[in-house]
């Protein structure tokens, strides 16, 4: 392995490790801040730290730049919602696995746009489901879980669109606008929605949460995403995405190191099943494996 290749990947580990923690960052928000405003106030100081390099960058944006970020926020928007009113009744380790559930659902999205499917696709949506049933449900088996696992469900499926539609406005735009359109997307729908909702936000809670919210604006989406994007040219895009995958493994042990969090052996049954069928749907076929 090329020494750029080996720095790359560890920056990638890095990066999930970051994301891992944003999920018990969130958690512990939602103690005295209100869902809608802490996203607001998340992707608005994310959006904030991609300016300087936007400008540095200098070049001239264009309605396609407009037109892809802002769909990609509009999906991007859905899933920070959903996930962080999820989280107000979910675990963070159980948020990580399930929101990690986007990555099985892009292609099985792609089966009813006309992308080619097989039989990996089939099989990692089935272990999937069974991993989700595992996670969720109650110790008895008598239940799938409550409305925060439901959350997360749907939160990945907005993930999923999100994926779908970066990939086909990313070629032709510029990596660090086409971030702080929609970052800023993100930050404008949750401030509408928070003062429509009529969420009440005090200094107190603001000062209260300022290391969740620092953190998940300035170093989850800031820093990390820089980083993910700067590792990503010296990578293969499915090593990247096997990689950044584990941010589910590490949502669970910062969630059990700092939270508290405690699951049974049901629990991380699931979970294993989860990571096995993320790590299955990102597999090459063998023909295209053998070019590799």
């Amino acid at each position: 392995m090329k020494k750029s290749n080996f720095w790359a990947t560890l920056a990638l580990l890095l990066t999930a490790a970051v994301w891992g923690l944003s999920y018990s960052a969130q958690a512990e928000a939602m103690k005295s801040m209100a869902p809608l405003f802490f996203v607001f106030l998340r992707y608005m100081l994310g959006g904030l730290i991609l300016l300087p390099l936007v400008f540095y960058m200098k070049k001239t944006p264009d309605k396609k730049l407009f037109t892809g970020g802002i769909l990609c926020g509009l999906c991007l928007a859905g899933g920070e919602i959903l996930q962080q009113f999820g989280l107000l009744y979910t675990t963070a380790g159980k948020a990580g696995f399930l929101t990690a559930l986007y990555v099985v659902m892009i292609p099985v999205i792609g089966i009813f746009i006309n992308k080619k499917s097989n039989w990996l696709i089939w099989c990692a949506s089935f272990v999937s489901a069974a991993g989700a049933y595992l996670l969720c449900a109650d110790g008895t088996m008598g239940s799938f879980g409550n409305l925060g696992d439901l959350l997360m469900l749907l939160c990945a499926l907005f993930f999923a669109f999100q994926f779908i539609a970066i990939a086909k406005f990313a070629p032709d735009a510029d990596a660090f606008q086409l971030s702080a359109v929609q970052f800023f997307t993100v930050a404008v729908i949750s401030g509408i929605a928070a003062l429509i909702a009529g969420e009440n936000c005090s200094w107190t809670s603001v000062v209260q949460t300022a290391k969740p919210v620092l953190y998940c604006g300035l170093i989850a989406i800031g820093a990390g995403c820089t980083m993910q994007v700067a590792a990503q040219k010296y990578v293969h895009p499915a090593t990247t995405s096997i990689v950044l995958s584990t941010a589910s493994v590490f949502a669970v042990i910062w969630g059990w190191l700092l939270l508290n969090e405690r699951y049974s052996v049901q629990n991380l049954l699931g979970c294993a099943l989860i990571f096995a069928a993320v790590i299955l749907v990102q597999l090459p076929p063998r023909k295209k494996l053998e070019k590799i």
